[in-house]
This record gives structure tokens, C-alpha cells and sequence, in this order.
């Protein structure tokens, strides 16, 4: 299978990805190569397993904040009150 994304520099400065399904062009926000190749390597991955990649945030954010597992939907919904002065 071959890759959506394409990394190729910019202006010598700054790298991007090229969408090869859509044609478009996303800069990546770093001059860094590797750094770059990282966020390709990712982007490539994200569209080769989506549903991997659900189960990976999950990881994540469990990892992040513990409570998660636990809390609940009234937690969520009611909001702290903020006194406005």
C-alpha cells in the first residue's frame, strides 16, 4: 500500500505534506527532519488503521488521567459554579 502523505521542504525552511487523494498541501510547522518524518510517519498511519488508532487515544488519555475509567456522566455535565464579581 502506498503512502497518502508526502514530505518535501519548502523554501528551504519549513517542511510539509502533500495529500496525494486530494492534492493539498499541509505544512507542518517544523524545519526539523526528523521531527517532520515523525508527524508523516503518524499522519500515514492514521489513514492506513483508524480503528487502532481509537484504541491508542484510549490508551492515552487513560494514562493522562487516571479517573477516567471511574468518573461519570454527572460529573461531566455539572460544572463547578464560578463566582463572577
Amino acid at each position: 500500500m502506498k503512502d497518502r502523505y508526502r514530505l518535501f521542504l519548502r523554501r528551504k525552511s519549513v517542511f510539509h505534506a502533500f495529500d496525494t487523494e486530494t492534492n493539498r498541501i499541509e505544512s507542518l510547522r517544523t524545519g526539523d527532519r526528523t521531527e517532520a518524518r515523525k508527524l508523516l510517519h503518524a499522519k500515514n498511519e492514521a489513514c492506513r488503521q483508524p480503528p487502532m488508532n481509537v484504541q491508542l487515544a484510549r490508551v492515552y488519555l487513560q494514562h493522562s488521567d487516571p479517573t477516567v475509567a471511574t468518573r461519570r456522566w454527572q460529573s461531566v455535565r455539572r460544572p463547578e459554579r464560578i463566582r463572577i464579581e
